[in-house]
């Protein structure tokens, strides 16, 4: 006959013990005892999550006037670069004793559109301190746009070094003379852009290295605006550069500085030829001079 096993194994006697020991105290001591420890519990629990952190933000949270940014240029006329970070960001949760911090303020301050990069971020005596380099526009694009009945017109869309596009309220009508404007083609602009990145238009990529040696001699050589073209070399595509000036000849410069064609003049020798240009009055009466050493560019379609 089969017999089942009888797990015959003994209690530990410890837990045996300390379960008669309990039953043993009245439940008032019982009480007194377990009271006391759900109240301590729950208040390190209070404290932790709710009293300190707020206790943490009314004495040493960040706030508006604890943080100090270089000052903004003189293009920046429309646009707090630091109230719009400390209100788009929350920076009021932040605390001046989180090392944390200064980290997450050169991210979000790196995310501005008007800001380049964030240099440094030091803390010093409850306050911050931010070495900001902001983005310098060097030109307009200028883009077809069709308005509300269908017509088509001009917008011009400001740009840095890295055909990074800048934030449109800080610019009028009346602010695009002072850059070089670049015409990329009869081209409609139809996707939406974003302040603070790059328009993604190789035309204007090439343009824009050009305005960025250009616009220091912007009035000396008397520039006005920058054609883009595309020619074929070798049967392979490739944009070509105009500069129109005022009352004064266009100017075939040819490839965008650093690509230059194999037997075309440096960026740098075009650019001392264009100033020996404006200062010489018979040049300067002529139509068209070419800089290029590439031949003649097309005319635009």
């Amino acid at each position: 006959m089969a017999s089942a096993e009888v797990n015959t194994r003994p209690q530990p006697m410890f837990w045996k013990h300390v379960a008669q020991w309990v039953r043993t105290i009245p439940p008032t001591a019982l009480l007194s005892m377990v009271g006391p420890l759900i109240l301590c519990i729950v208040g390190y629990l209070g404290w932790r999550y709710y009293g300190a952190p707020r206790l943490d933000r009314a004495y040493y949270g960040l706030k508006l006037n604890n943080i100090h940014v270089t000052p903004q240029p003189k293009w920046l006329r429309g646009t707090n670069v630091l109230s719009e970070v400390f209100e788009q960001s929350a920076l009021d949760k932040l605390s001046l004793l989180d090392i944390q911090t200064p980290t997450v303020l050169a991210r979000v301050f790196n995310a501005h559109p008007s800001v380049r990069e964030t240099r440094r971020v030091q803390r010093t005596a409850g306050q911050i301190m931010i070495d900001l380099e902001y983005r310098t526009p060097v030109a307009m694009v200028c883009y077809q746009v069709k308005d509300k009945s269908g017509s088509d017109s001009e917008v011009y869309l400001p740009v840095d070094s890295e055909g990074v596009l800048l934030g449109t309220k800080n610019f009028t009508v009346d602010d695009v003379p002072q850059y070089i404007s670049i015409y990329p083609g009869s081209v409609t602009l139809s996707e939406k852009l974003v302040d603070g990145k790059p328009i993604g238009d190789s035309r204007v990529d090439e343009a824009v290295r050009l305005c960025t040696l250009l616009l220091p001699l912007k009035e000396e050589a008397k520039i006005g605006r920058i054609y883009v073209y595309k020619a074929l070399q070798s049967g392979k595509p490739k944009w070509l550069l105009e500069i129109e000036t005022r009352s004064g000849p266009r100017i075939k410069w040819g490839s965008a500085p650093g690509v230059e064609s194999i037997g075309e003049l440096s960026a740098a020798t075009k650019l001392q030829q264009l100033i020996a240009i404006a200062s010489d009055s018979k040049l300067w009466s002529q139509e068209q001079i070419d800089l290029s050493g590439t031949g003649k560019i097309p005319l635009p379609q």
